[in-house]
């Protein structure tokens, strides 16, 4: 999924970068009242610390 150069990069969820568009980028789409929400990861383990964070 490439997005226009148009916009502003989004942040990864899990550590606040700039999510590029590569092949390393993650995307996860859901539907939350009705209004579809793009969460965006700049690598498979930024979204699997974002799914599975640490117990206190």
């Amino acid at each position: 999924m490439i997005d226009s150069l148009d916009k502003e990069l989004p942040q990864c969820r899990q550590c606040g970068w700039s999510v590029e568009p590569s092949s390393e980028r993650r995307v996860v789409t859901t539907v939350e009242d009705g209004t579809v929400v793009h969460r965006h990861f700049c690598s498979d383990e930024c979204l699997e610390g974002w799914e599975s964070p640490e117990s206190d």
